[in-house]
């Protein structure tokens, strides 16, 4: 979300294309250096090893060798590296797949989502396809990343969803949101002063009747809203389905969704609002391929105490019990979640010892740096 420091409203516009500012200056030919191989990469993770970055598989065996300065995840069988001087994508054998002949949007180049990443010209940004031509032209001060077939994108005059061909939808005009799920996206008409304004949006820019102080994403029917400083959930269509008690709320999973209850502890609960699992963790995050991460921890000046829960509340991976101990974890994602000693996995290469564990809290890859 921006920060604003005075209360603003800004004005809807109707529902069409994200407003234009001005054509960035002609993106030279785009650099495609092999083709990219699809699928697969989808199980590789990147690994860190005496400071060189490769990739591992589901089993720990390594398929690229580290010798990348960065590196980051695979989306859409690419993965954007950092190799010696140059900054691209390579696929799942390891071949330079595109070289962009635009400079990264960030430390690397964003990854592929819907077919298109984000890329930057001068001080816009737009973007590419997997050959490196450029699909949206650069013309937005920030853009995202896609997400569910929808990127959020802002110029001078506000924000708005873009679809792959470049197309508006949802509405603009707006200053920030959530990503799209299920049709319908959380937007900020005005925040500051400790203050925000938000509604939901779907896709056709209709408005779901309603104005919070905070929405989340919409999950299974039901999305979490935040009114008078308390949290509870509507469907969506607006209508209250679980009423406003809690003091934080998160997506729903599975039928479970992560809340904070008075006197500041976590649990989970059903769609109708009951607790099924107790509130006894200092905080609790969504479910992830059946598993929720959690804090063991009691009191507030303790260390965190990671550890994964299953859907019935038994604690199935310690982070104190592996060997050695992790005390950062980030949730599962095609059956192994990232842990980090020393710190949370996505600071590994500054201090932090990078390692991957399973649904049964065994190591496939000990931490390294």
């Amino acid at each position: 979300m921006l920060s604003i420091m005075a209360a603003v409203l800004i004005a809807l516009a109707p529902s069409g294309p994200p407003p234009t500012a001005a054509q960035a200056p002609a993106v030279p030919a785009q650099v495609v250096l092999a083709p990219a191989v699809p699928a697969a990469a989808s199980a590789l993770f990147p690994v860190l090893v005496d400071g060189k970055w490769g990739y591992i598989d589901g089993a720990g065996k390594v398929v690229i060798p580290p010798r990348f300065e960065q590196a980051a995840p695979f989306s859409e069988g690419l993965a954007a590296v950092q190799d010696g001087e140059v900054s691209g994508y390579v696929d799942a054998a390891g071949k330079r797949a595109l070289v962009p002949s635009q400079p990264p949007a960030g430390v690397l180049h964003r990854p592929f989502s819907s077919g298109l990443a984000a890329i930057r010209v001068e001080s816009l940004h737009g973007y590419i396809d997997r050959k490196g031509k450029l699909a949206i032209p650069a013309r937005y001060t920030t853009a995202n990343d896609f997400t569910n077939g929808y990127a959020m994108a802002c110029d001078a005059t506000g924000c708005g969803y873009l679809d792959p061909a470049g197309r508006g939808a949802v509405g603009y005009g707006f200053m920030g949101s959530a990503p799209v799920s299920e049709g319908v996206a959380c937007v900020t008409l005005a925040m500051g002063m400790g203050h925000q304004r938000v509604e939901l949006r779907r896709l056709d820019g209709s408005t779901v009747p309603g104005l919070w102080e905070g929405c989340g994403k919409l999950s299974e029917g039901l999305v979490a809203v935040r009114f008078g400083g308390k949290w509870g959930y509507v469907d969506g269509r607006g209508q209250v389905v679980i009423q406003r008690e809690f003091a934080r709320a998160g997506d729903f999973d599975g039928g479970l969704a992560p809340v904070t209850v008075a006197g500041g502890r976590c649990g989970y609960i059903e769609k109708s609002g009951r607790l099924a699992i107790e509130a006894r963790f200092r905080s609790c995050q969504r479910f992830s391929e059946g598993l929720a991460r959690v804090d063991l921890a009691v009191d507030p000046s303790d260390a965190e105490q990671v550890a994964f829960i299953d859907r019935a509340g038994k604690v199935v991976v310690a982070g104190e019990q592996a060997t050695p101990p992790f005390d950062a974890a980030e949730e599962f994602v095609n059956g192994l979640a990232a842990v980090g000693v020393g710190g949370p996995p996505h600071l590994a290469g500054s201090g932090t010892l990078l390692g991957y564990v399973d649904r049964t809290g065994r190591y496939v890859w000990k931490p390294t740096n």
